[in-house]
């Protein structure tokens, strides 16, 4: 075979594979237009190439914003978690005992374990005075308390308190009337209001806050009846930060209604110790009247047991 035979075959045999290669698109025309069919192949290896290095360091730039957002988030709520702690225990560690200072609040009204003192209330309606109202009362313990009405209308009657139960005395009645420590004693003045002086013993304690009222610094209390026998259900109390006096108290009812309210006027020094002198009672209600409880004649006394008996009218 000739050399340039030779030649011609190879050149027809190498002519299929070189188009299989190459593979160009076909174009179809349809309806007089042209319409180009992609190469197989060259698309197949588009899908799988790899990203570029453009789109790798958009991916890593995306990735490490989302990390470091997530990782501030997560300081930023482990920092107000620890501050929000760090408050709270500060505010309990400042917190004073509120139980420690009603009970030095009481002693400015219970001056003694045993005693007796003398309770007058002048009741205003508009301005305008009412007659005066006298009370003798006795007290032993925290639950036992005697008063004895001194008013020309009112002689003969006595009111007696143990411990959460409460009874008047009339004197056209042989026996004891039950009655409430809410009921009204006189004016604006509940029976509670001269029988039931102990808060410590009625209520539990618990500090709100602390602020002025006026010019002295007081600690707020909240106090709740812990006791049937209580006269409020609520009281809001601001006793002075320096000695825990009673300065001002707001007075409600089971309901939330606030009744009444109360400021302690007047203290005076009376066989060594420092008590009460001067209360006045605010109707919340009316708004219009209120009373003017005044204490005298306070002094330790050794009261006897039969005193305190409750029986029959006449044992009066």
């Amino acid at each position: 075979m000739s050399r340039h035979s030779n030649a011609m075959i190879k050149s027809f045999n190498a002519a299929p594979l070189s188009s299989a290669r190459q593979m160009p698109s076909r174009r179809h025309k349809r309806q007089g237009t042209t319409s180009v069919v992609p190469n197989p192949l060259k698309r197949e290896s588009w899908a799988l190439a790899p990203a570029s290095a453009h789109q790798r360091r958009s991916y890593d730039s995306k990735n490490a914003r989302t990390i470091n957002w997530a990782l501030r988030s997560f300081l930023l709520g482990v920092t107000i978690a620890f501050l929000i702690t760090w408050a709270a225990l500060g505010h309990a560690a400042a917190a004073p005992d509120a139980t420690a200072l009603l009970k030095r609040s009481d002693t400015y009204r219970n001056g003694w374990p045993s005693y007796s003192l003398r309770v007058k209330i002048t009741n205003y309606e508009a301005g305008k005075s009412d007659e005066e109202h006298l009370y003798d009362v006795s007290q032993k313990g925290t639950d036992k308390t005697y008063v004895e009405f001194m008013s020309p209308r009112e002689k003969g009657r006595h009111l007696l308190m143990l411990a959460d139960d409460m009874w008047i005395y009339l004197p056209d009645t042989s026996r004891p009337v039950r009655i409430t420590p809410l009921e009204r004693l006189s004016g604006d003045a509940s029976n509670g209001d001269v029988a039931r002086t102990n808060y410590a013993v009625d209520y539990s304690a618990e500090f709100v806050r602390e602020e002025k009222l006026g010019a002295e610094n007081c600690y707020v209390l909240n106090l709740t009846a812990k006791r049937k026998g209580a006269t409020y259900q609520r009281i809001v109390y601001w006793v002075r930060t320096a000695d825990a006096r009673p300065l001002r108290a707001e007075f409600y009812l089971t309901s939330g209604k606030h009744i009444k309210s109360a400021t302690f006027d007047e203290f005076k020094e009376s066989n060594g110790h420092l008590l009460l002198r001067k209360l006045t009672l605010y109707d919340e209600i009316r708004h219009n009247s209120h009373s003017v409880l005044e204490y005298s004649n306070a002094a330790p006394r050794d009261l006897p047991d039969k005193l305190f008996y409750q029986g029959r009218a006449d044992r009066f």
